[in-house]
């Protein structure tokens, strides 16, 4: 199929349409190409393509709606979305529109060439499926003993397939299937199902495509969830071969990992209840404020009035702290993040950040203490990324401390590694949680941290940096007497020996 392949490049910058045209004209494929979905699905209706890249942004018919239409058309057709939107999001949108695969831009030859390599295989694979599924053949057990192209084929596919005959008696199977189904022991052809599959949902959901009230389906499909030896959901789809006359001639059942995307659409659905959540409450706050002032409610006295725009100034705070959040947490997700390192000495750095943060923590009535030697050894690393780590490691401490509390700050030089603690005398946080503080959008729920605003993000960005700069971050906790961050970054021997 690749010499023969027909693709279709749909993007409205003109140097992507032109750069993929050429990379894939060069490996023989037949490349047409559209500046926008209108024209490009109508160039979809006048010949036949076997893929297409789509960009999602587009003046005239975006990606999406112009994958509903081409699904409609043609639902065999690969689509794989070119985007520089790259998110969770836009990743779970695209696979929900019928997209096979999605290319982030900026992408080199080999990375086109690649994903549409993989595309072209799927769409041999499926069509092979395809045929074979719609056989009517009465002797499938001779088809399974062949040494055929078509089982060829189906061994290498990723999806699994099980082929059964009318009366339950397994036919075909490929690795995949094998895998995902976790069976052991040797198949052999003509055993029956109910032998081999411990799934009986799969079970009853094949005896359900042979029964006579469902002779009206083409297929039927459900998703299973599978418990051992690892959790993971299957999707299953269970058509019926027939011949002429009606008369059913066996079953063959594809089955997809749809694991890793039901883990996307709940991050997606964690992510949307967190930031609704985290918006409602200050934004509900700033409006009453706002509306009783405006209304004259609050009174005329100007020091109230001061006061209720003094604590709506606050809660906007609350809300900038959570953008910058998801902003930064955007950028630490982007490949290509300009880091702009020199040799740094962090105890300027930390004093700074305990400078800008020490009236909120008095305001708390909480103090401070820094243990600094007066020389320590440089670090290579970025600024404003040690700027961002320090400030949310101490804003935390402030945060999750208890009244009459106290941070203290330290470092010292060890092994050719620059140690500094953050240590606070605040609430602590419970073992069961300790190993999942750094993950992204988690965060502890309890009495105390009822009302501390965040994201979830902070220790997650925190953890980013100091991976980036080659360090590690550790954290020892006990509840009620505080939590210490110890963050280890690599210090050069030259400048370790310069300090000594």
């Amino acid at each position: 199929m690749a010499e023969k392949a027909n693709i279709l490049v749909v993007d409205d910058e003109r140097g992507i349409r032109e750069g993929c045209r050429r990379i894939l004209a060069s490996e023989g494929f037949t490349v047409d190409v559209a500046e926008n979905g209108a024209e490009g699905f109508n160039l979809v209706g006048s010949k036949p393509y076997d893929l297409i890249l789509v960009d999602l942004m587009m003046p005239v018919m975006g990606g999406l709606d112009m994958m509903d239409k081409v699904r409609e058309y043609d639902p065999e057709i690969i689509i794989i979305v070119i985007t520089g939107f790259a998110t969770i999001e836009t990743a779970v949108d695209a696979m929900k529109h019928g997209a096979y695969d999605y290319l982030p831009k900026p992408f080199t030859p080999d990375q086109v060439l690649a994903v549409v390599n993989r595309g072209l295989e799927k769409r041999l694979l499926s069509l092979k499926a395809r045929k074979l599924m719609e056989e009517r053949d009465q002797h499938l057990l001779e088809v399974a003993r062949e040494e055929s192209k078509s089982h060829t084929i189906v061994n290498s596919m990723a999806d699994g397939i099980l082929v059964m005959n009318k009366v339950h008696q397994l036919v075909l199977w490929n690795p995949a299937a094998v895998k995902m189904l976790n069976l052991n022991g040797k198949l052999e052809a003509g055993k029956d199902i109910g032998e081999i599959i411990h799934e009986k949902s799969l079970v009853a959901l094949i005896d359900r495509a042979l029964l006579p009230d469902s002779s009206q389906y083409t297929a039927i499909s459900e998703e299973i969830e599978i418990k051992e030896p690892e959790p993971k959901t299957l999707m299953i789809n269970v058509s019926v071969i027939r011949d002429k006359h009606g008369l059913e001639l066996g079953v063959v059942s594809t089955l997809r990992d749809i694991t890793s995307m039901k883990e996307l659409d709940q991050v997606k659905s964690q992510f949307i209840s967190m930031v609704t959540h985290e918006l409602r409450a200050p934004l509900s706050a700033v409006e009453s404020y706002l509306s009783a002032y405006l209304s004259g409610a609050a009174g005329t006295d100007p020091r109230t009035n001061r006061q209720m725009l003094e604590r709506a100034k606050a809660r906007t705070h609350s809300l900038l702290d959570l953008v910058n959040d998801l902003l930064q947490f955007s950028r630490m997700e982007n490949k290509r993040v300009e880091r702009k390192k020199e040799l740094l000495d962090v105890t300027g750095i930390l004093t700074g950040s305990v400078e800008l943060l020490k009236n909120r923590g008095e305001a708390n009535e909480i103090s401070f203490e820094t243990n600094l030697p007066e020389k320590l050894p440089l670090v290579e690393a970025d600024r404003v990324e040690l700027e961002v780590l320090f400030t949310d490691l101490i804003s935390n401490a402030i945060n999750y401390n208890v009244k009459n509390g106290k941070v203290t700050i330290s470092a010292d030089s060890a092994d050719h590694s620059l140690n500094i603690r953050i240590a606070d005398t605040g609430i602590g946080i419970a073992q069961e949680h300790l190993s999942r503080i750094f993950d992204e959008f988690y965060r502890v729920n309890s009495p105390e941290t009822r009302y501390v605003t965040g994201t979830g993000l902070g220790l997650s960005i925190v953890k980013r940096i100091v991976e980036s700069h080659y360090g590690r971050i550790d954290v020892a906790s006990e509840v009620g007497k505080g939590t210490t961050f110890t963050i280890k970054l690599p210090v050069k021997k030259e400048q370790q020996r310069a300090s000594e």
